[in-house]
């Protein structure tokens, strides 16, 4: 009672202090309300429920349980009966003794950011006379009363729909709308062929009841026609000179855009079992197993981020412990280095294709073919990931974890440019759009490489083995020097040493210098087996040989990540040899196993690498790898809690996590990026033609 009448005695005198003079009296008012509700005798349920919601001192904080983020739900369900106003949801950001850590506190909606980090510093927020904001005690820091609150964020009006998002949620919103019309558009013209067909059939005789042969066939195979034409352009990616005629009108480019759209015309490309011909089989399953374990180190590393209740035990477990490879793919995402090999062997056959069919061999203009190829095929499904980013973000309802997705959609909105023109590896590598992207800008960035290599190649074999040593050199040259100077971690760069983290992302790992060796193993490995006819392998003993190798390199470059010396104090020499070699170690050896297996040497691999089922998750591998890193942002961000890391906890958050990717990543395929390979070939038709004319 004594502090409810304190209270109310110096809350009137605050708007005078002079610290306060800038928070605002609406808020002063709510905020004195609240605290008098709450310190009554008898407290009212809102004040209660507000408390309640308050984030509070949890156990395991030596395992790193230090944030304190409250209900969220509760907070917001608090309203005054008066109607005056409700609770809202903030954030106070506290420095004590090392210690930097979060609270969550319920306080008046009328308040705003400044308003409550002002009041905070003040302790303004106490129940009878206890802080909102208690600090750690004594046990756990040198000081147990030393608390500073830095900054407070309120979740309202943090996402919120600017002309950016509204365009992004447009053109998501069009990709759904587009194939479905295409789709009823497709059955309808299926359903007049066949109403076209029957009425044709039933016209009477002009021969008194029996028809000409000749006639009867005219009409059967005008109709045959029609409809074996459009399902001609409904499941092959051949486009006729029929197609592209009705194309110089706009009914026709109408007709062939929404027919391009259409789920008749989309799903059966991706709903087959088969590889395509001259691709070795087991390349499917190793594109797959690759993104499965890139998807099951952003579980655990996003997780990390900031929803784990004991993300040091995560860290003391899981970082240097070579019995959990499988959690971050690697010592760092080797999967990575994986697609870059299959990128690089993928690049090298695409363009040796194209030289084949050229009269004059490589030329700009089938150099120039070559990159709109590729670009065409990265960026319209690169680029709507972003808008469906954008838009989706701005309009979820996040809970108590929201600054990631924020940090993402806020880049996005800043620098989405820097990813239209793929040098999001160079432009703000911190603060990228969509950061995992960044593989996107090296891949292309690699491809302007190939054409010069398949050049020396076809002049001469002596100066495509200068070339190849000579970039080989030069890539291992500049990351050893870059290991050295910024002394950068081996395994795990995401401990303690936070300047080195840094440059580990900023300086080397988004670096197309430092990761280009895996990129050229791959064309060159394509460059030996594309004039191959003879079989390279003659016995099981070669084989043998050559896969006791590819087994001993993959297993040195997993078990050195973990024993070789890299502390900033004692910075080995051997740390900055493997940080030189070894991703470029890792791609020979999967090199091998794809020759291996299209040599007939892959025994049990092969049999498994092959499997059917690879196939088609290799068909919407693309849209899954840009889309995983979203959902699961997305997952955490609607905690309201956080989570325990418990290795059963993760098996189930990457199973989930694998299961909404492959379910959206088979959406975008058929939505998007299919549709768009239909229009690039109608427009290639089209400039073909008029080529010829």
């Amino acid at each position: 009672m004594l502090v409810s009448l304190l209270m109310l005695l110096v809350m009137p005198l605050i708007p005078y202090a002079s610290p306060v003079r800038n928070v605002s009296l609406r808020c002063l008012e709510d905020t004195n309300q609240f605290l008098s509700d709450l310190n009554t005798v008898e407290p009212k349920a809102y004040a209660i429920m507000m408390y309640d919601s308050l984030g509070k001192l949890g156990s395991n904080i030596l395992g790193g349980n230090t944030d304190r983020l409250g209900s969220y739900t509760e907070c917001l369900s608090a309203k005054v009966p008066s109607g005056k106003f409700q609770g809202q949801y903030c954030k106070l950001q506290v420095q004590q003794e090392g210690f930097d850590y979060s609270i969550g506190i319920c306080v008046p909606d009328s308040c705003h950011d400044e308003d409550i980090t002002t009041l905070a510093i003040l302790d303004i927020f106490k129940f009878k006379t206890i802080s909102f904001v208690s600090p750690f005690p004594s046990l756990f820091t040198l000081n147990s009363t030393v608390s500073a609150v830095s900054v407070a964020r309120c979740a309202k009006g943090l996402f919120s729909i600017d002309a950016f998002a509204a365009i992004c949620l447009f053109v998501s919103i069009l990709f759904i709308v587009l194939p479905i019309t295409g789709t009823v558009y497709a059955a309808a013209v299926r359903r007049e062929v066949k109403f076209d067909e029957s009425r044709s059939d039933s016209l009477p005789s002009a021969n008194y009841g029996s028809t000409s042969s000749n006639e009867k066939d005219k009409r059967e195979s005008k109709g045959d026609i029609r409809w074996n034409h459009y399902k001609m352009n409904s499941v092959l990616p051949v486009v006729s000179d029929d197609v592209c005629y009705t194309k110089k009108t706009f009914l026709g480019a109408l007709d062939s855009t929404l027919k391009c759209f259409s789920l008749q015309k989309n799903f059966p490309t991706i709903w087959t079992m088969k590889s395509s011909n001259g691709v070795c089989s087991a390349l499917n399953g190793i594109r797959v197993l690759s993104l499965l374990w890139i998807i099951s180190g952003h579980t655990s590393q996003m997780a990390a981020w900031q929803n784990l209740d004991n993300v040091l035990e995560w860290k003391a477990q899981m970082l240097k412990n070579p019995i959990y490879v499988y959690s971050r793919s690697g010592p760092f995402y080797l999967g990575v280095d994986t697609f870059f090999l299959i990128s690089g062997w993928l690049s090298s056959k695409s363009l040796l294709n194209m030289v084949h069919h050229s009269e004059k061999g490589i030329t700009l203009k089938v150099t120039l073919k070559y990159l709109c190829n590729r670009l065409a095929r990265l960026q319209p499904l690169h680029m709507y990931s972003i808008c469906l980013l954008v838009g989706l973000y701005s309009v979820i309802p996040w809970r108590s974890v929201w600054e990631i997705s924020k940090f993402h959609l806020d880049n996005c909105r800043r620098v989405w440019w820097s990813n239209l023109f793929l040098l999001n590896n160079f432009i703000s590598v911190t603060e990228s759009c969509n950061g995992w992207t960044w593989y996107l800008a090296n891949d292309f960035q690699f491809y302007l490489t190939t054409p010069l290599v398949i050049f020396l190649y076809a002049k001469s074999k002596c100066g495509l083995i200068i070339l190849g040593t000579t970039l080989f050199l030069a890539s291992f040259t500049v990351t050893a020097l870059l290991s050295s100077f910024f002394r950068l971690p081996v395994a795990s760069p995401s401990d303690t040493r936070e300047m080195s983290t840094v440059m580990y992302f900023t300086e080397y790992y988004t670096k197309p210098y430092c990761r280009y060796g895996p990129f050229l193993v791959g064309v060159l490995l394509e460059l030996f087996m594309y004039h191959q006819q003879a079989q390279i392998l003659r016995n099981k003993v070669q084989a043998s040989l050559g896969w006791l190798c590819a087994m001993l390199a993959m297993l040195a470059v997993v078990s050195l990540a973990y024993t070789i010396e890299d502390s900033v104090n004692s910075y080995s020499p051997a740390a900055v040899i493997y940080q030189a070699l070894h991703r470029t170690l890792w791609a020979a050896a999967i090199g091998w196993i794809i020759f291996a297996c299209q040599e007939g040497y892959g025994g049990l691999a092969n049999w498994v690498l092959s499997w059917d089922i690879w196939t088609l998750l290799a068909k919407i591998s693309y849209a899954c790898y840009l889309v995983h890193p979203m959902l699961i942002i997305l997952y955490n961000g609607l905690q309201e809690t956080l989570m325990h890391y418990s290795d059963i906890n993760m098996l189930y958050l990457f199973f989930g996590h694998c299961l909404m990717t492959f379910i959206t990543g088979l959406a975008l395929t058929v939505l998007v990026e299919k549709p768009f390979e239909g229009l690039k070939l109608s427009l290639a038709c089209q400039f073909h033609r008029q080529a010829w004319l």
